[in-house]
Order: C-alpha cells, then sequence, then structure tokens
C-alpha cells in the first residue's frame, strides 16, 4: 500500500511540474515585431509575428500623436498603456523604458520596442530573454523612425532583414512597409519555434470611420499556418476602405482637393469598384466642377447601375440636378426600384 501511495504521489508530482512547464510556456511572447513612426504622413504603428496564438492581443500597443509600443518575451502588458501615457506627459523612450524596468518584478525577461512621434526611439532586450534576441533602432532616409526586435530568433539575421526591408521599401505605403518588414524577417527564419498569429495596429490622428477614432487598421489573425500571408490579404481588403475613410474626413473638414486626390488615386488603384468614381464625382460636385464630376458619375454607372438610386438623393450632388446632362444619367439604366426612386 506504501509503495502505491509513493507512485501515486509521484505522478502528481510529475504532473504538476509539466502543467508548470506548459503554463509557464505559454506566457513566453517569442516573437518578432516593428514599432514605427512616420514623420511625413504621422502613421504610428506596430507589425508583429509570433508562434504564439492570438499575438495581436498582447504585443502592439499605439497612440495617434504619441508614439507606439511593442511589448514582448514574458510580456507585461501593462508596459504599453502605462509607456504610452508617460511618452505624452514628454519623457523619451529611453526614459521610458527605465522607469518601466525599474518597476518591474523580472525586468531580465522583456523585450520592448518603442518609438516616439519626435523621431526618437529605443529598443530593450533583457538578458534572460531567450537566444536569439536583440534588436535595432534605425531611421530610414523618408522620415520613418523604427525599433525591429524579436526573440527565440533563427539568428541576428531576422531582425537584420527586418531592418534592411525598412529602408529600401519606400515604394509601399507605410502599413505595407511593417508588414513587408515581416515577411523579410521570416525569409531569414524568423521565430525558431514556427508560425501561427500575426497582427497590424496602425493609427493617424482621424483616420478611423468618421474620424472619431484614430484606427487605421487594426488587423489581426490569430492562427494560422501561414500569418504573412493572411495578414497581406486583410490588408489589401483593408486599404480601399481605409483611403476612404481619410477621404471623407478632408471632405468634412472642407479639404475637398486633398480629399480629391484619394479618390482619384482608388479610381486608379481599383478599376472595378464604382464607388470610387462616385465618390470622386461628389467631390468634383463639392467643388463647383460639374464636368468632371458628370464624367465620374457616367463611369461609376457603367460598372454598377445601382449608382443611380444613390446619385438621385445624395446631398453632395444636389447642386448638378437641373442639369440636362445629370438627367440624362438617370436614363442610362433602368433602375427606377432602386431605393424607391420611380
Amino acid at each position: 500500500m506504501k509503495k502505491i501511495k509513493k507512485i501515486i504521489l509521484l505522478f502528481f508530482v510529475f504532473s504538476s511540474l509539466k502543467l508548470n512547464a506548459e503554463t509557464c510556456d505559454e506566457k513566453i511572447i517569442s516573437t518578432f515585431s516593428v514599432a514605427a513612426y512616420h514623420s511625413e504622413t504621422k502613421e504610428v504603428g506596430v507589425a508583429v509575428q509570433s508562434k504564439f496564438f492570438g499575438v495581436g492581443v498582447v504585443v502592439p500597443w499605439v497612440k495617434a500623436g504619441v508614439g507606439a509600443i511593442a511589448t514582448q518575451s514574458f510580456a507585461n502588458t501593462t508596459f504599453g498603456p502605462r509607456g504610452l501615457e508617460m511618452m505624452e506627459e514628454g519623457m523619451s523612450p529611453e526614459e521610458t523604458l527605465n522607469i518601466l524596468i525599474e518597476t518591474d518584478d523580472n525586468p531580465e525577461m522583456r523585450q520592448v520596442g518603442l518609438v516616439k512621434t519626435d523621431g526618437t526611439g529605443f529598443s530593450y532586450t533583457g538578458g534572460e530573454c531567450m537566444a536569439w534576441a536583440g534588436g535595432t533602432v534605425e531611421t530610414t532616409k523618408d522620415g520613418i523612425t523604427f525599433a525591429a526586435q524579436g526573440n527565440i530568433l533563427a539568428s541576428e539575421k531576422v531582425v537584420e532583414a527586418m531592418a534592411q526591408a525598412m529602408h529600401k521599401n519606400t515604394h509601399l505605403d507605410f502599413a505595407a512597409r511593417l508588414v513587408a518588414a515581416l515577411i523579410a524577417g521570416q525569409e531569414q527564419g524568423g521565430d525558431s519555434r514556427g508560425m501561427q498569429s500575426a497582427a497590424l495596429l496602425v493609427e493617424k490622428e482621424g483616420a478611423g470611420y468618421g474620424g472619431y477614432t484614430d484606427v487605421k487598421y487594426d488587423l489581426r489573425v490569430d492562427d494560422s499556418k501561414n500569418p504573412f500571408k493572411e495578414l497581406e490579404r486583410l490588408l489589401d481588403l483593408g486599404r480601399p476602405i481605409a483611403l476612404t475613410f481619410e477621404a471623407y474626413n478632408l471632405t468634412y473638414e472642407g479639404k475637398f482637393e486633398e480629399a480629391l486626390k484619394i479618390f482619384l488615386n482608388l479610381v486608379q488603384l481599383y478599376p472595378e469598384d464604382a464607388s470610387h468614381p462616385y465618390n470622386a464625382a461628389c467631390s468634383y460636385a463639392l467643388q463647383g466642377n460639374p464636368k468632371e464630376s458628370i464624367k465620374m458619375l457616367r463611369k461609376a454607372i457603367n460598372i454598377d447601375e445601382s449608382i443611380i438610386g444613390w446619385m438621385n438623393s445624395d446631398p453632395d450632388l444636389k447642386s448638378l440636378r437641373e442639369m440636362e446632362d445629370f438627367k440624362n444619367l438617370s436614363l442610362m439604366k433602368k433602375n427606377d426600384w432602386f431605393f424607391g426612386n420611380k
């Protein structure tokens, strides 16, 4: 009987050790990330990938007009909101990091990347972070300050590749550049444990829907065999929406010419989407250019005849309604049923 009790006791001890080890491993946010600020576009953002479920709810923290923080490796998630608050109060990224580390119970296990909208940044890797671990802070020629870092990486080449990608991909917009940096890191081995989740968080003042929030992109891939490919897909879907929001917000502010440039760019980028020439038509009408407005409405109707229903009730096009050219547009397609226009 004593022998049986001893075996049972050992079973529970080993089971407990295994459970604790698994629990500990689940807390390790081992990943690679880039936190950045673009001085020209005024965007701040973080892109991150990890062999960890739902990394987007842990690592990235940003605030428009303030900065961006990536907190990882046994991540202390309070570093995000607390760090942004300290930088907003005037502290530099390095000063902010020093206070966060001084008040932390496991500073040697943390890894943090911080950038501020004054163009400064700092990357910290604790001495007990799992190899390979490290980071870099650099500024591109076109004004992007970034902190790239990672732990449990295949090698230092991962961070080096991320930095190189940030410098060379000047043809990409800010969000795409962050994602491209992640992909470059993955091509050098990325997280040595593999891939699972990725996220992109970008803010710019007034960039959200209706200008009510600053969130331009909040994209998350929580579980995927190839989170990079899925993150790219989501960004491709979200880009025209984000640009449309930006143009709408400029219109609300009376900046019609700036808004029109975005709408016309969208017309070129997405020629099969009727909403873009339609929005350009509204922008032209608001600027008192009926000729170009009619031209864009015709383009929109040729893509999607249901646009006729919208244009007959849209207040942005009110100045065109008595024009013969506008009335003739309604005859291009028979769509009297749409929105009850009879």
